[in-house]
């Protein structure tokens, strides 16, 4: 348990695993023939997966370490959020980059704004920008601890718009996204439910702490 402990928290184990992921489905596929007859639409999809998988990984985090707060495993990877946040970022400006291929430019870009599932998109990566930039001590110390949180609880704001995007983009999309939706979202059900319920068993002993001691003799 030691050793996998040590493995899953270093940071050079998590950054190859990062850039696995992409190696692995986009420049693999690239140079081997594998992203059939429209590459440019093949790499568009694939790339638009990861980067949300790889959101969703990061908010499966947060409710697990409250779900499992002695789990040493929960707790290594638990330092890789940032960094798994960047990741979908640069993920996500993949994408968009292969969307501008795949609409023939900038000009097809503006005529696919018609389509409201693009405004979801654009959306939810603008917000990922935005935490990616501010992923860092610098930001912490500028904005403060808890203005910093509050500003990164958008990434639950951002999954929610790119979920929608992928889910109303094309046949088959909701099919993919809800393997990650209802997980996501059950999660985070049990995670309010326990710190909900933690709060109530705190305020029930403070109250029976204080009938103790204002209980005549």
């Amino acid at each position: 348990m030691n050793a996998l402990v040590k493995i899953l928290g270093n940071k050079l184990f998590a950054l190859a695993m990062l850039i696995g992921v992409g190696v692995w489905l986009l420049v693999i596929p690239a140079f081997t023939a594998g992203l059939g007859a429209n590459p440019i639409e093949k790499l568009l999809h694939q790339s638009g997966e990861i980067a949300i998988w790889t959101l969703g990984a990061v908010l499966v985090l947060s409710p697990l370490r409250v779900l499992f707060p002695n789990s040493r495993v929960v707790a290594a990877l638990n330092r890789h959020r940032r960094a798994i946040g960047v990741t979908a970022c640069i993920y996500g400006l993949l994408h968009f980059s292969f969307h501008v291929l795949y609409e023939g430019g900038w000009d097809g870009l503006v005529r696919s704004l018609s389509k409201p599932f693009i405004w979801f998109g654009l959306g939810g990566l603008s917000i990922l920008v935005v935490l990616a930039l501010t992923s860092n001590r610098l930001s912490i110390r500028a904005l403060g601890g808890r203005n910093w949180k509050r500003l990164h609880r958008l990434a639950y704001i951002a999954a929610a718009l790119l979920i929608y995007h992928q889910a109303i983009a094309g046949k088959g999309h909701w099919h993919i996204t809800r393997w990650l939706l209802f997980p996501l979202a059950a999660l985070q059900l049990a995670r309010v439910s326990k710190t909900l319920l933690t709060k109530l068993a705190r305020a029930g002993r403070a109250m029976s702490m204080f009938g103790a001691v204002t209980s005549p003799p």
